[in-house]
């Protein structure tokens, strides 16, 4: 958590600081282009990300043969897709030097293939190693951009820049890593078991890529302009700032819901409850507050240039709320053993988002692309569990957390 919030307030001090630097125009190019990168993500993590840890904690004996499969099969897969990426972005837009920002913010890609060591250190109660490799990283990062700033560089030296953090994070990893004496070994018969567990997540999670952080920004960058996307993504960059006190909730919520599950079927149902409704009214207040101060806001941290970011940013703020409720549902599907609808309620926001935000664009611009993603999380985390019969409950404790009914019963409440 102390990486997290190391890396959060980093990336939105050097963040603010490059959009001023930039100005609208260049940072919409380089967050456009960015689309094509974050396309590729779940391609490169192959779904391992899902699977690693409870590998590396059922075969200790093997770890050093999970890492280096793992590793191993990222890496090969990061430099396809490093090509590829760099082709379809020159492609689509006509452009080679589209192509050469593409490609240098694709070394992302690469080097987060070093993450599985990070997964090690997790499965093995020593966070801290990969904690301080992260917070490391992105100090460093930070510094970099910082300089760039002051050396008054271009825009190639910002997209390599995205790039930065996560080869220096890598080299650390790697360094403890062999510091600890552990090492890399590859079989393919590893290789074929890791990937048949985990190709599921592969396309479950490039569909919440895609409706979740591509479709806008690609849309708003071809039927729009790149200025566009500049202020869009100076509003979604201020909205994705705070949630981190929403993970904690949920990843501190989990293992007391889930221990319940066996144990006391209506409390574990009170519980789920009870952090919905935390996750809930945590992001109606927020975004509350940043819809009365959104002018400010916007002033303070991006200047004048940004101000047409300020009602896209009053909008999108109150996606959160249903989008941090499906995160927060992940235990209830696990448990119910409902974890194969994942991809169903996926595909739906996919083709949803994806309308939605083809009509909303074309007829109100960044306006259109934030009603979208306020609309998009309203029905695919919400009015969609209600029409699957196995996950309507869930939908049901969704209802009553908003309504506060058996959140708190009454007996709590006179005490």
């Amino acid at each position: 958590m102390v990486g997290r919030v190391v890396q959060l307030l980093l990336t939105f001090v050097t963040t603010m600081l490059a959009t001023r630097y930039l100005g609208p125009g260049e940072y919409g190019k380089l967050t456009y282009i960015f689309s094509f990168v974050q396309f590729f993500i779940p391609v490169c993590t192959m779904g391992l990300n899902d699977i690693i840890v409870k590998e590396l904690v059922d075969d200790r004996e093997e770890n050093d043969l999970i890492i280096g499969t793992t590793l191993c099969i990222r890496i090969t897969v990061s430099l396809i897709s490093m090509v590829i990426c760099s082709l379809l972005a020159a492609a689509v837009n006509q452009s080679g030097f589209y192509g050469l920002i593409a490609f240098l913010q694709s070394f992302s890609l690469l080097f987060q293939s070093f993450e599985c060591i990070m997964y090690f250190y997790q499965s093995n109660m020593a966070s801290q190693r990969s904690g301080l490799a992260y917070a490391l990283g992105y100090v460093l990062a930070s510094v970099f951009r910082i300089v760039l700033i002051i050396l008054k560089k271009d825009i190639r030296w910002f997209a390599f820049a995205m790039s930065f953090d996560y080869i220096v994070v890598a080299i650390l990893l790697y360094a403890f890593y062999r510091k600890d004496k552990n090492r890399f070994r590859f079989s393919f018969s590893m290789a074929k078991k890791l990937l048949g567990k985990s190709y599921y997540y592969t396309f479950a999670g490039l569909l919440v890529v895609i409706y979740g952080k591509v479709t806008d920004i690609f849309l708003l960058g071809r039927m729009v302009d790149e200025t566009s996307v500049g202020y869009y993504g100076a509003a979604t960059v201020l909205c994705n700032a705070w949630p981190f006190v929403l993970t904690a909730i949920i990843d501190s919520a989990n293992p007391l819901i889930i221990g319940l599950y066996d144990k006391d079927k209506e409390g574990f149902d009170k519980r789920v409850r009870q952090l919905y409704a935390a996750v809930f009214y945590i992001a109606i207040a927020a975004a509350l507050a940043i819809t009365v101060l959104a002018d400010l806001i916007i002033s303070i941290i991006y200047g004048e240039a940004y101000q047409p970011a300020t009602v896209p940013l009053r909008i999108f703020c109150w996606s959160t709320a249903f989008s941090y409720i499906g995160v927060a549902r992940t235990a209830w599907m696990q448990c119910e053993k409902m974890t194969r609808y994942e991809t169903l309620i996926s595909l739906f926001g996919c083709i949803i988002n994806i309308t939605l935000n083809y009509i909303l664009i074309k007829n109100f611009g960044i306006v259109g692309a934030a009603c979208a993603a306020v609309a998009t999380q309203f029905l695919t985390n919400f009015v969609l569990l209600f029409f699957i019969k196995d996950t309507r409950k869930n939908a049901k404790l969704i209802l009553d957390a908003i309504l506060l009914k058996g959140v708190l019963p009454d007996h709590e409440i006179q005490k």
